[in-house]
């Protein structure tokens, strides 16, 4: 499970920024005045620290330790959240009134005794207590001998000098060739981490030209005389450490470019996840909390670092790029973290400080919620992530062919959506427009067939007209007819109720309930409007009547039908008798016709006429539909150059923040798919390659070939069916665009796989947009000097406003990218009597500074603290013969 450092919140998220006092004074200086209780000082002490806001504080009285009190102190300290180190301002016997000394000491130095007070005692040796604890006491050594007693006890400590610019401090108290004197000494400079309270500037100047190339942190201490001085009358010194220990305070003075500030930072301008939970699965149950800057995954391999990356990348709907390796895999991992119905959810702060849960079951689209409401339509990764990119294990080391495709897919990110939806809408037209050709290039082939129909009709019909029956029958023929018309027009009449209907329904709830709606901003408007709405609406409730006179309508065309199937019924008999007699008189003078037959064609040439009629129409449709569909190609072929415009655009901006890789575009440029395309599609149809070589080479794309297809008539004979029946996916295809990435003006494909991955991984660095940067063992493939030299000063320069998660076996990127949060990853299997194995990912969290972090980076990718100590052995040994 996730540990955080003693149990305080202040370090939930990784190393964070801490105002910091260095000189603080206690009731137990003699220059402190406190007029309160005894048994209250302690707690209005801490108050006041927590009321200043400061996190960090050093006890520093003149040349006295009260270890009763700090230990007071720093218990109640401990409960608040604030951290209390131990020091003394040491007057050290140097100069000609004394250097005010600010030591502060390790918690060795009151382990198993009090060492604090054996290092004055022997500091003032010949001295009482009362001859020297106080601001004007001077010990008997100067400031290097002060260094080598400290020294000789062989515990840490490190020294911030006091008030440099007044009359006991280091810079007024010496001069320039003593401090020139001090600057060489190694152990001074080891041990010097602060000077505190710089005001002029000028003098500060002369100074680090007397240091020449080594020059600490500039520092602030309140040296308050009372509670009430405790922060004020200061300028401010903040420190970014990841846990309340004296090292972290060591460390961040020894790396004061990066981790001391003389204002308050801001507050974070950019997008980032604060933690990602899970319910089910290996990591059900688990909570790991993210830094807003550098968070390392670490483990050795196998662990569950790749788990956690791929599922976050699950929940923000980051697509795989088309060349992304082993997308099985990484699918695959995701189910396996998450198990069957396994949920997990991401916290995320956008840029504005708004604060978002996404949730996502496995299998089911992510969710986002705001104060526990669910919102829809947002978008993930551009509202609520700013433009996050992921590379999964060797994506940035694999670039392969359309690799530089893939690479422009991801740096854009979610920029080409909106073209891309008025393309994708726009291809629904064309294949529209393609289904409505392909329906009327059938029409001709009905036309003939009802056509052919109709003439054998009239001609089996002709046989009875020349005997007379037409004539003799013509009452029954005209029956026919208005029966056939009869049912047509309550058929069509049914319809348009139907159409009616439906449309009715569709809108009646919709249009009544705008009338519900209530302005608070433009009430005034909106009465006057929903007036001329009212019209509106009196028209549909028109509308409605009259759809309820047409169907009182259509049931007495019904009932007056009836009555004409009644007039008909009793003409039955009559029919059936004139049939019989002109059977009789065919057959006295030797004819056989059959009069069953004589309505058939009847109907037969009636319905074709009407069909042939209608079809003649659709017909006439075709040029229209031609035209329409040229039109719909121009748009469609506009789109895709306004899309690669886009494109362009973004990359000149790309390109001119990176000199050393460039990616040029070629419109359309990418013939080898175009072909590759071509081919799939003509598989079997009997053309050969070079004439559809000689195509591509001569028209841009599908749709000059359509346009173009009259004007080859060396094509084979079947080509433009072929092309014909496939012209709807044919005329929907883009031919992809070029692009190619050079490097050092050379192709990168041309370099080695170490110089490609370097090269790709600064490259998307340095663009600078994207608010997070996910990778999967960034590692690969690059060399430790390419890693620190360029990678890793790149990140430690851009991770203050853009958040970093990788999961890595270097130790690079933890240690010397100073990683704000790490997660040490453990893969376990317990056994289970009731359930059989179990799985389970474990992790222990913390910073750099952590030291349970500290021991996990050592024995997972330093081999374990003997290994780690032998190669510091032999480094040691080779570091002679490299000098």
């Amino acid at each position: 499970m996730s540990e955080a450092t003693d149990g305080c919140s202040v370090f939930t998220n990784g190393s964070c920024w801490l105002k910091a006092d260095f000189h603080l004074h206690t009731k137990a200086d003699k220059e402190f005045t406190y007029e309160g209780k005894d048994d209250t000082f302690v707690s209005e002490y801490i108050a006041k620290l927590k009321e200043q806001k400061i996190g960090v504080g050093i006890i520093t009285n003149h040349n006295k330790f009260d270890k009763g009190e700090y230990k007071a102190l720093k218990r109640k300290a401990s409960k608040a959240e604030i951290l209390l180190l131990p020091g003394v301002e040491l007057s050290v016997g140097d100069g000609a009134n004394g250097i005010h000394t600010l030591v502060i000491f390790s918690k060795q130095w009151l382990e198993g005794g009090d060492y604090i007070n054996q290092f004055l005692t022997a500091a003032f040796a010949g001295k009482v207590p009362s001859q020297y604890e106080q601001e004007n006491g001077r010990s008997g050594d100067d400031l290097i001998g002060t260094i080598r007693k400290l020294d000789d006890y062989h515990k840490d400590y490190f020294l911030v000098f006091a008030h440099v610019e007044q009359q006991s401090g280091l810079w007024h108290g010496l001069n320039g060739g003593r401090i020139k004197e001090l600057a060489e000494n190694e152990d001074f400079k080891q041990r010097t981490l602060g000077f505190q309270k710089v005001r002029t500037n000028d003098l500060r100047r002369k100074v680090k030209d007397w240091l020449k190339d080594w020059y600490p942190a500039e520092l602030e201490g309140s040296d308050n005389k009372s509670i009430d001085g405790i922060g004020t009358k200061i300028e401010g010194t903040w420190l970014k450490i990841g846990d309340f220990t004296f090292e972290a305070i060591k460390y961040a003075l020894a790396d004061w470019d990066h981790r001391v500030k003389e204002q308050e930072p801001s507050n974070y301008q950019h997008s980032h996840i604060k933690s990602i939970s899970f319910e089910g699965g290996i990591l059900g149950g688990q909570q790991v909390e993210f830094s807003p800057e550098l968070n390392s995954l670490i483990g050795i391999r196998g662990s569950g670092k790749s788990s956690i990356i791929e599922v976050i990348r699950y929940l923000l709907g980051i697509p795989f790029g088309d060349k992304t390796i082993d997308e099985k895999y990484k699918n695959e991992l995701v189910k396996h973290t998450l198990g069957s119905g396994g949920k997990a959810t991401i916290e995320v702060l956008d840029k504005h400080g708004q604060r978002y849960s996404i949730s996502r079951i496995l299998n089911d689209p992510p969710e986002v919620f705001v104060d526990g409401e669910l919102q829809t339509g947002i978008a993930i990764r551009k509202t609520i992530i700013h433009k996050p990119i992921y590379f999964g294990q060797k994506d940035l080391s694999s670039t392969g062919e359309g690799f530089e495709k893939d690479l422009i897919e991801k740096l854009l990110g979610d920029r080409l959506t909106t073209i891309r939806r008025r393309i994708s809408d726009q291809k629904i037209i064309i294949s529209e427009q393609c289904d409505k050709l392909k329906n009327l290039g059938d029409i001709e082939e009905k036309i003939k067939e009802h056509g052919d129909k109709k003439g054998d009709a009239e001609f089996q019909l002709k046989i009875f007209q020349d005997n007379g029956i037409e004539d003799k029958l013509q009452t029954q023929t005209n029956f026919n007819a208005d029966d056939r018309k009869i049912k047509k027009i309550i058929d069509d009449v049914k319809a348009y109720e139907g159409d009616l209907t439906d449309v009715v329904n569709q809108y009646e709830d919709e249009l009544k309930n705008h009338s519900l709606y209530q302005s608070k901003q433009n009430k005034t408007f909106f009465d006057t409007f929903f007036l001329i709405y009212q019209f509106e609406l009196e028209a549909f409730d028109d509308i409605k009547a009259e759809l309820g006179k047409i169907r009182e309508r259509l049931v007495e065309l019904q009932d007056k039908s009836m009555e004409f199937f009644d007039l008909k019924t009793q003409q039955l008999d009559q029919f059936a008798q004139m049939r019989r007699a002109l059977e009789t008189d065919l057959k006295a003078n030797g004819k056989q016709l059959n009069l069953e037959e004589f309505p058939r064609l009847q109907r037969t040439i009636e319905n074709a006429e009407q069909l042939l009629a209608s079809l003649t129409k659709e017909s006439e449709k075709t040029t229209s539909i031609r035209s329409n569909l040229i039109q719909g190609l121009s748009t469609l072929n506009c789109l895709w150059h306004e899309e690669y415009q886009l494109i362009q655009d973004e990359l000149e901006q790309i390109n001119q923040k990176h000199t050393a890789l460039q990616i040029s575009g070629e419109y359309r440029g990418d013939k080898e798919a175009f072909l590759s395309y071509f081919q799939s599609v003509f598989k079997g149809s009997g053309t050969r390659k070079d004439r559809l070589k000689y195509l591509i080479d001569t028209y841009a794309n599908f749709t000059d070939i359509y346009q173009n297809l009259n004007n080859e008539k060396s094509l084979p004979k079947d080509f433009e069916q072929h092309f014909t029946d496939n012209l709807k996916e044919l005329l929907s295809w883009q031919v992809p665009n070029k692009f190619t990435i050079k490097y050092r003006n050379k192709e990168l494909q041309q370099h080695s796989l170490g110089q490609r991955a370097s090269a790709l991984i600064l490259f998307v660095l340095s663009q600078k947009e994207n608010d997070l940067v996910m990778i999967d063992q960034p590692e690969d493939d690059l060399d430790n000097q390419t890693i620190y030299e360029d990678v890793i000063k790149l990140v430690r320069e851009l991770k203050p406003k853009t958040q970093f998660i990788f999961a890595t076996h270097n130790a690079n990127f933890p240690v010397l990218g100073d990683s704000e949060q790490i997660h040490a990853c453990k893969y376990a299997e317990e056994f289970s009597d009731n359930t059989g194995i179990q799985q389970e990912i474990s992790i222990k969290s913390g910073s750099i500074d952590s030291p349970i972090i500290q021991q996990e980076i050592v024995n997972i990718m330093e081999g374990g603290e003997d290994a780690f100590n032998k190669r510091k052995e032999i480094y040691q040994i080779w570091k002679p013969q490299n000098s």
